[in-house]
């Protein structure tokens, strides 16, 4: 049977296959400590796709309340985005050191990171994202998003990759990686990821619920003309020297 193809099916039907290819990508890409896996360790790399549009939508609506109260106007241009497109999200969970003991992180053994730093990982849920992790798992987290924007790219469809829909889709549980960075994917005549204007935004007049997320933003310390802001540290920082 032949005939003209709808641009909705074409869009949809897609971009979801795509973002399965890309998947893959992100999964195959290559990792630090290889041996490990062939030894039976787990994959740690999580990989999560949303296309329905109310789960967009309450991506976007998490995005612009986070925007109030970090005071920046950068959130609702990506929440615009994230209501508009599909996603792809490529993260870590249940991730372990390669144990390369490579002294990337400041500490002479991955035991010695992993130790010295539980008590911050165990603190960070009211953090955007979990940390610290090792710097080869984020090097390898880099590798796989390239490798899926690779694929992308191969496909013809349009991607930009971010961070703030990551944080979003982390504190509403659509995925469990302790850092992750989105793939934002469309199939359209012009990329809807790029070139849009960052409008402005009064964030004390807007009717937003707190995230319950940290940090927040520093009234009166607008930079750039509002896109980003001054952020208030969890702890006061003290000078060197000072106790």
């Amino acid at each position: 049977m032949t005939g003209p193809i709808g641009y909705d099916d074409l869009r949809a039907d897609t971009v979801v296959q795509v973002a399965k290819l890309m998947a893959a990508s992100a999964i195959t890409a290559p990792k630090s400590g290889g041996q490990l896996f062939l030894a039976g360790k787990h994959n740690f790399m999580e990989t999560v796709i949303v296309e329905p549009a109310d789960t967009r939508h309450r991506l976007a609506e998490w995005m612009r309340a986070r925007g109030k109260e970090r005071r920046e106007a950068i959130w609702f241009r990506d929440a615009d985005v994230a209501e508009a497109i599909a996603v792809l999200f490529v993260g870590m969970v249940d991730w372990y050191p390669p144990n390369y003991d490579c002294g990337a992180c400041g500490y002479a053994t991955c035991a010695e990171f992993l130790h010295a730093t539980k008590p911050l990982r165990d603190d960070s849920a009211d953090l955007e994202f979990v940390g610290p992790t090792c710097n080869l798992r984020d090097v390898d987290l880099g590798i796989a998003v390239g490798s899926a924007a690779k694929t992308a790219a191969i496909h013809s469809i349009d991607c930009r990759c971010q961070t703030r829909i990551a944080v979003a889709a982390r504190k509403l549980g659509l995925i469990r990686a302790d850092i992750a960075v989105a793939l934002s994917l469309s199939l359209t005549h012009k990329a809807v990821g790029f070139d849009r204007r960052i409008a402005e935004v009064d964030v004390d007049t807007l009717d937003y619920p707190p995230t319950g997320t940290l940090p927040v933003g520093v009234e009166g310390g607008e930079r750039y003309g509002g896109v980003r802001n001054r952020q208030q540290p969890r702890s006061p920082i003290r000078e060197s020297g000072t106790t």
